[in-house]
């Protein structure tokens, strides 16, 4: 079992490879027996020169990871601890809801983290289950600098920003309704001063997005379908200057987007005419069993149904929601999964010769 579980990670990092140029791949493996000074995870594979870390904060703070280089945290059964970022990283994780969706993991380990703090410029992160582990300050990301990326992950509770950011992208996100209702989040401080530049586009959002008359930079291609409040049920409240190919799932739902100004609302559907008008190519359509695929997974039951009424008649062309966009590798993926080859089965014969060796089949694909 453990040479097979080697065959499984060597494939997956010589295909991770195939899209580094200078910059290093390291790993992080909660099942590691990493301890730092004398044991470097040579459990799974692991050495002195390049250790498999037990916990992200190992690798952050190893001298040899620098930054630019990618941290890839492999799915377990564990939840990994919380994690602060003060390199310019990248952190790939294995996504989310891999017993739900096809061909998407050999495993269906995710790597979930209890909460991830990102302090440097440039840092990005793709395809953590970021989850409530027991402490109130769990489920979210911390965006403490400018020019973060918070990309294909699932979101228990939400995105918290430092003051006075700028350039903050949030893309692709699965927000949970499994904890609290808001997706954003202030430090807390009564200084507090919202960050310029935040894009958020191609969302899966079972959240509320209430920001006060703080801006959203751009916000298109989401799909809202927060939890239903007591009235006035308000769903999105912040100011914008592209507000566009949104769905808003949630019934009867209330909206105060610029406040009430709808002339850079557009292409967008909702349930009821006050949210978005019918001006500007938005659209009413109050019976929403018409627009998704039923049944579906956690997330696939997001998709339009082909032909519906928000079916290739976005501003692009595309589809009107977070599947829709121009370019395929903006558009939402199932689970999660990051822009790089996935393994989803290994087979091997079990036997070995001295004059075949061992046969091994290796089925992957590369995520858009």
């Amino acid at each position: 079992m453990k040479k097979i579980y080697f065959l499984i990670m060597s494939a997956a990092i010589l295909l991770l490879n195939v899209h580094t140029a200078s910059a290093k791949i390291w790993r992080v493996n909660n099942k590691s027996n990493y301890n730092g000074t004398s044991i470097y995870g040579d459990n799974l594979g692991g050495t002195s020169t390049y250790p498999v870390f037990n916990q992200i904060n190992q690798a952050v703070g190893w001298a040899a990871v620098v930054d630019n280089d990618t941290l890839y945290v492999e799915g377990s059964t564990t939840v990994y601890a919380s994690a602060t970022v003060t390199k310019k990283l990248a952190i790939i994780g294995a996504g989310y809801f891999l017993t739900e969706n096809p061909k998407v993991t050999n495993d269906a380990l995710e790597a979930k983290v209890s909460q991830l703090t990102l302090n440097v410029q440039g840092s990005s992160v793709i395809g953590l289950n970021i989850v409530v582990n027991g402490y109130a300050s769990d489920g979210k990301v911390y965006v403490n600098a400018n020019g973060i990326t918070v990309k294909r992950c699932r979101i228990e509770r939400g995105i918290q920003f430092a003051t006075e950011l700028t350039d903050v992208y949030i893309l692709q996100n699965f927000f949970s309704n499994i904890s609290a209702t808001n997706a954003f989040y202030t430090n807390g401080y009564a200084s507090f001063i919202a960050p310029t530049g935040i894009i958020f586009n191609n969302n899966i959002c079972q959240k509320t997005l209430n920001w006060n008359a703080w801006p959203v930079k751009q916000c298109k291609n989401n799909i809202f379908d927060g939890p239903v409040n007591a009235s006035p049920n308000l769903q999105l409240q912040f100011t914008t200057s592209e507000f566009s190919n949104n769905i808003l799932k949630t019934t009867n739902a209330s909206v105060n987007i610029n406040g009430g100004n709808k002339e850079k609302l557009t292409y967008n559907i909702g349930t009821l005419s006050t949210q978005f008008g019918t001006a500007n190519n938005n659209k009413v359509i109050a019976d929403m069993t018409t627009l998704f695929i039923a049944p579906g997974t956690s997330d696939g039951k997001y998709q339009l149904k082909t032909n519906s009424q928000g079916s290739k008649n976005g501003s692009d062309g595309t589809d009107r929601g977070a599947f829709g966009g121009a370019v395929a590798q903006n558009r939402y993926t199932l689970s999660g999964l990051a822009n790089i080859p996935v393994i989803y089965k290994l087979t091997t014969s079990g036997v070995a010769t001295q004059s075949s060796g061992l046969s091994v089949t290796i089925s992957a694909r590369t995520i858009k």
